[in-house]
């Protein structure tokens, strides 16, 4: 077992707020006074609702859930790095919205529950017959037997994006191998291109990266090494770290890019300044709107051992995933509990609607024309193994160690023997 010990993510951004009003039912009868109008309102129940994702679908996703059991809805928009320091800090105070959402991963979900501010589904769950829509194993049972979330996003894995505009401007091609990636990052450099857009300030992207550096090394090298079958300092995390080293030492990312924010760094792509971009693969609806057919998807390349569908990175594991849970306190704990279960079937139907796989059954049909989302979803389902982010398998203090070590690596301040021999200690030492 990992340790339990929890830290605070501090960031700095601003925050969006909008409050939103959905009624359910018959109109309103159009001869009714301003006072009963006003009355009526008054005593409609409500739900506050917090959501750090930006894509507008689960504002619509939200009025929609919201409309139907006829509640007053009150969404907050707050900037993602800016939501993790709200949410711990309205933790520790039980200051806690009627239902928010949560980031993927045991550093993320841990301190929720241990909070114990958070109630129970199972109920609601099985009195609206809404817990059978949900496929197996998409609903975490905690060791209590009580579930205590419902999903607020699907499985997604690290995509490597590039600008078609861009490569064909190189006479190159999307690279297969860590030798045509160091070609391309060469050839980009030389023509005054950005090779791959990096948002370092923000770290998750880094050490996303050399995740699936020593994946590619050994599919199997982080389960053996956090099992104490082998260790951190043995040839797939060196060799991954390494190669870490070459790609900043051959400008593989724009300057500054360790205090470049993940959204400029993404801009920075999407407006044709950088040829490749390292992301997950819930931005490609997004990233198609923005580029269209200038978008291009490919695995990520052969840089070691292992083949290009042996394995992926993926943003959650199993046992915690993206999530919305409800307040226990909540005023309307009934309607809040109701309207988490109904938001997340709303968005599973969204997330089939673009063509990508669900968590739950859904009568929609993909409306998707995107070739290289169906590229990536028939390379998913010939992916071996899908190695969650080692982050989010880490408690929170030792999560957001290993990600000191990271920048620290990126920023050349360690090399990759002594990158392994802390990350060693740290890891070991977390058992």
């Amino acid at each position: 077992m990992f340790g339990k010990k929890f830290g605070v993510v501090a960031a700095s951004a601003a925050l969006v707020s909008v409050v939103l009003t959905s009624c359910g039912g018959a109109e309103a009868n159009n001869g009714g006074t301003q006072g009963q109008e006003a009355a009526a309102t008054d005593s409609k129940k409500s739900v506050t609702l917090w959501i750090f994702d930006a894509d507008p679908m689960y504002q619509s996703a939200a009025e929609a859930a919201a409309a139907e059991i006829g509640v007053e809805l009150k969404y907050e928009y707050i900037q993602d790095e800016t939501y993790k320091t709200k949410l711990s800090v309205a933790l520790a105070a039980n200051e806690l919205p009627d239902v928010f959402q949560q980031h993927a991963g045991k550093s993320y979900r841990t301190p929720v529950l241990q909070s114990k501010t958070v109630a129970p589904l199972n109920d609601t769950l099985d009195s609206t017959g809404l817990g059978a829509q949900f496929l197996d194993n998409q609903l975490v049972t905690e060791e209590d037997g009580n579930i205590y979330s419902v999903p607020s996003n699907i499985s997604t894995t690290l995509v490597l994006y590039y600008n078609k505009k861009l490569i064909s401007e190189l006479g190159a091609a999307a690279p297969a191998t860590w030798e045509d990636l160091q070609a391309l990052i060469k050839t980009a450099n030389d023509k005054g291109m950005i090779p791959i857009a990096l948002g370092g300030k923000e770290r998750w992207q880094g050490d996303l990266l050399y995740d699936m550096l020593v994946a590619r090394e050994d599919v199997n090298a982080f389960d053996k090494a956090i099992n104490g079958q082998a260790k951190f300092t043995d040839p797939p995390f060196v060799e991954a770290a390494n190669k870490v080293v070459t790609l900043v030492n051959s400008n593989a990312f724009q300057k500054g890019f360790l205090g470049s924010a993940y959204l400029d760094a993404q801009e920075l792509f999407k407006n044709d300044k950088a040829v490749m971009w390292i992301d997950g693969s819930f931005n490609f609806s997004s990233l198609s709107t923005a580029m269209g057919d200038n978008l291009g998807y490919i695995a990520f390349p052969k840089t070691g051992a292992e083949d290009v569908l042996s394995a992926t990175i993926g943003f959650q594991n199993a046992q915690a995933p993206y999530s919305l849970f409800v307040n226990n306190s909540s005023a309307n704990l009934d309607e809040a509990k109701e309207f988490a279960i109904r938001l997340s079937l709303k968005l599973n139907d969204e997330f089939v609607r673009k063509g990508l796989p669900g968590y739950a059954k859904s009568e929609v049909k993909s409306e998707s024309q995107n070739k290289e989302l169906s590229a990536y979803a028939a390379d998913i389902n010939k992916t071996s193994k899908t190695q969650a982010m080692w982050f989010g398998l880490l408690s929170a203090d030792v999560g957001q160690e290993y990600r000191d070590l990271t920048q620290a690596l990126y920023g050349g301040q360690l090399t990759a023997d002594e990158f392994t021999a802390q990350l060693e200690t740290l890891l070991r030492t977390a058992e």
